[in-house]
């Protein structure tokens, strides 16, 4: 990974690893006994790449949050991080078990090239369901199936319409809905691997982990499983400023997408190759495309890859499947 992302592309990616100290007395501020760690716990050919962190210093830099376990709090170090390298316009978070199979700076900088272009014309209703091959010709046909169906009125248009009760959306004044150009060649400030879906009413173990905004279970909310995204300074940067200021917090899956959500950003969820090892009603055949709609689309419309028993989150595919990035 750091011979593709950093050298392979003449520094265009820089690598760096956030590394979780877990003894939470150790005060890292000390420059003595940071530098003890780092050489005790890093090894020698990454230590140039790594930073030490752990919930004494979430604690300092959140003292209202209350809440600082990589679990549920897997941001705030990402956080921290860009308040200190302000010269990187966005981040990318790979968790430490990723497979990657092709060349990652190939597939990091692709999806940000077609996120780039994706109109915001009933994007999140696009987000909120996968897209599936055999369903369709190809994504452009996928969108403009999509737009038939919620058309230039339903489809959520810039921030969500309750988020004025919650907070003061800072993303862009949108333009009038039949705009279907609106969001082509804008950088998205999140990007995530998976679709965003409303989790309430999935039986999520998190549904209804929301704290400091209230009404709480009101909240409009979205979640993509896993914690890979590549998020924007601006998005990080409000939610550090909301979790400063109020403590207000959802769980990891969950923050990059709620904020985003609740400004306004633009948010995309980019299909990649997926793998599948389930059975298929003919043993001796793929999945067909169908198939995999009825495993995976179980929610309303609106947030069809969500809704009560989601696929993602319940049925096999839950540790079946195997993005291929």
């Amino acid at each position: 990974m750091i011979t593709e992302l950093s050298l392979d592309t003449r520094g265009r990616f820089q690598v760096f690893i956030l590394v979780n100290v877990k003894d939470n007395s150790i005060d890292l501020f000390e420059e003595d006994k940071y530098q003890e760690v780092w050489e005790r716990s890093v090894p020698p050919e990454f230590q140039d790449t790594a930073l030490l962190y752990n919930e004494a210093i979430l604690r300092e830099w959140y003292p209202k949050v209350g809440e600082y376990g990589a679990q549920d709090q897997m941001y705030q170090a990402l956080q921290i991080f860009s308040q200190t390298f302000p010269e990187f316009d966005f981040v990318w978070q790979l968790e430490m078990d990723v497979r990657l199979t092709g060349n990652v700076a190939r597939m990091l900088s692709n999806a940000g090239d077609w996120a780039r272009e994706q109109p915001r014309k009933n994007l999140w209703e696009r987000n909120g369901r996968w897209f599936i091959p055999g369903l369709w010709r190809d994504y452009a046909s996928f969108s403009a199936d999509v737009d038939e169906e919620f058309g230039n009125h339903e489809g959520i248009w810039g921030p969500h319409p309750y988020a004025k009760f919650y907070l003061n959306p800072q993303g862009p004044r949108p333009p009038v809905k039949r705009d279907s150009t609106w969001g082509i060649g804008e950088e998205a400030e999140l990007i995530t691997l998976s679709p965003l879906i409303d989790p309430v009413n999935t039986k999520w173990t998190y549904e209804n982990t929301v704290h400091g905004f209230e009404p709480a279970l009101n909240l409009p909310r979205r979640m993509a499983i896993v914690s890979m995204t590549r998020t924007s300074r601006r998005l990080l940067r409000l939610i550090s400023s909301e979790q400063q200021s109020t403590g207000s917090w959802v769980v990891s899956e969950s923050t990059p997408e709620t904020w985003s959500l609740l400004h306004g950003l633009k948010a995309v969820y980019v299909p990649h190759l997926i793998a599948f090892n389930f059975k298929p009603q003919n043993a001796s055949l793929e999945a067909s495309g169908k198939e995999l709609d009825k495993m995976l689309h179980k929610g309303p419309r609106w947030n069809l890859a969500g809704g009560e028993h989601a696929g993602l989150l319940w049925w096999r595919c839950a540790e079946d499947l195997v993005g291929v990035y």
